[in-house]
């Protein structure tokens, strides 16, 4: 039997007036890897830090003891001013406790009459510590420390490279690879959102990471190709109750449907009955027939409401899919733009970022712009765009094509606005209830639309028959999509593969094998 590392039982956790956690039982073993799933807001979150913290309203976290943990969060948690080898070389909060409890037994050593009790169990504790605290530092951490960082695309930078100078996205890796370093006598592993910032090619190292990693581990992903690789238990939040799931992500997904399917014939079963019981009854009423088995069907039709008002109590609250579509307003021409011998020069690369690229785009087509960080995914789009000119060639975008551009910080947006009022700016001329009707269709409750953007979480296949050109890691949403796939590879070129990801992703490993 595998050896129990944490228990919550009956945990509450509220803020405010708003309840986010209610009676979850959770038990989390060793060999566990659990991904927490849920709907934007629902608390995904929330129960992370809740487990990881002990910071229960009510019930009880129950941790085996000396239990080593570590935590990855979603908002990378990176010292001010320091360099990259000081990042990697501060201890995370697991070796901070191992301080804190080496400092405390020592205490107690320097007392004379520590010897005179027991001490036995406190020495033998200590050089457990010293151990665990020596492997947190060290040659081999060092080396460690190499390896993760040529992974994670970072060993061009020198060790005293500060980290203010690096990229939102590079700064995330830092983070991630700190983390990574000290794992070796880590039990359990939490981690919020972890794919966030990385490239395809480094998810695809991290998933492997993860798989040699003897620990737990409890993810909080919406990445549901990570959550299928990586985990083999799934925990539901919604409707602040959490729970449980046997298997990958995808298995959940077939668990859930059955469940909500086998809840739906039980409740219209339960109602035809009830249907049945009602109509017995009235007739015999009609009749003004008296009959001994009225008071009978009294307590069946009692005993079906109670039913069915508990089988009503296990479906989740309603949200309606979100579901839209998107027309263009008139046909443009079969070419929709194309780029020839397009080059694009940075003055502080020593390279191009573009160099002779040809490259087009037919009415219709979905295409995922791939590559790593740093590569020019966004800057192609934004040469698509117009926001940045080429230094040779041409962007030719043909008559009566209109271009819309979803930027991927949302820079169009202005946060202290509430969703309404963005709307009016942006489309002075529609109604009130046309904007509440819009903002309905994506999710946006009756409170929601009038609370500024600044505050809202950050957290279907589009029906569109224009092209789109999208930048994206997250590679069940390229799979669904896009018919067509540009790899920019950092050298200059835009490479065309005809297919989705996972048949673009076949060609690549082909590619490397031959």
């Amino acid at each position: 039997m595998a050896r129990e590392l944490i228990r919550l039982e009956g945990v509450h956790r509220s803020f405010g007036p708003t309840t986010v956690l209610e009676g979850v039982n959770v038990r989390i073993e060793e060999g566990d890897r659990i991904g927490i799933v849920g709907h934007n807001g629902a608390g995904k979150t929330t129960l992370l830090r809740t487990i990881s913290q002990q910071d229960q309203d009510l019930g009880e976290i129950s941790l085996a003891p000396g239990l080593r943990i570590a935590f990855l969060t979603q908002v990378r948690d990176i010292a001010e001013g320091a360099t990259l080898q000081e990042e990697l070389s501060r201890k995370g909060r697991q070796f901070e406790e191992i301080d804190v409890e080496l400092a405390n037994i020592e205490e107690r050593m320097a007392d004379p009459s520590f010897y005179e009790g027991d001490w036995q169990a406190d020495i033998d504790r200590y050089q457990e510590l010293q151990s665990m605290n020596a492997k947190s530092g060290g040659a081999n951490v060092a080396s460690r420390a190499q390896e993760i960082l040529r992974a994670l695309d970072l060993s061009q930078h020198p060790m005293d490279t500060q980290l203010d100078l690096l990229s939102g996205g590079e700064r995330a890796k830092v983070a991630l690879a700190r983390q990574l370093v000290g794992l070796s006598e880590i039990e359990v592993f939490f981690l919020d959102e972890p794919t966030n910032h990385l490239d395809l090619e480094t998810l695809d190292w991290l998933e492997q990471f993860l798989l040699e990693f003897d620990g737990a581990i409890v993810v909080v992903s919406h990445d549901r190709y990570f959550l299928d690789r990586i985990c083999n238990a799934i925990l539901e939040v919604q409707d602040a109750h959490v729970k449980g799931y046997v298997g990958d992500y995808s298995s959940y997904l077939r668990q859930k449907a059955l469940f909500l399917q086998t809840l739906d014939d039980r409740i219209e079963k339960t109602q035809k009955e009830l249907r049945r019981l009602k109509g017995a009854v009235q007739s015999m009423k009609s009749a003004n027939k008296y009959d001994k088995s009225i008071s009978q069907k009294h307590v069946m039709i009692n005993r079906a409401q109670r039913e069915l008002k508990w089988l009503r109590s296990l479906k989740p609250k309603s949200r309606r899919g979100l579901k839209f579509s998107l027309e263009s307003s008139e046909k443009s021409s079969l070419e929709v733009l194309d780029i020839k011998n397009g080059k694009l020069t940075f003055s502080e690369l020593d390279r191009p970022i573009f160099d002779s690229i040809e490259i087009g785009v037919r009415r219709g087509q979905k295409i995922g712009v791939v590559g790593g960080n740093g590569a020019g995914k966004t800057t192609l789009l934004r040469t698509i765009m117009g926001e940045l000119k080429l230094d040779e060639g041409s962007v030719d975008v043909r008559p009566g094509v209109k271009v819309g551009y979803f930027h991927q910080d949302h820079r169009s947006l202005d946060f202290n606005l509430t969703p309404i009022e963005q709307i009016r700016f942006l489309k002075p001329r529609m109604e009130y209830g046309e904007i509440r009707a819009l903002l309905g269709q994506f999710q946006f409750t009756k409170d929601m639309v009038g609370t500024k953007l600044s505050s809202l979480s950050g957290g279907e296949r589009v029906g569109y028959d224009g092209s789109i050109i999208t930048v994206s890691h997250d590679r069940w949403f390229l799979d669904k999509v896009c018919d067509t796939i540009w790899e920019v590879p950092g050298d200059g070129r835009v490479v065309v593969w005809p297919g989705n990801y996972s048949r673009y992703m076949e060609r690549v490993r082909r590619r490397k094998i031959g």
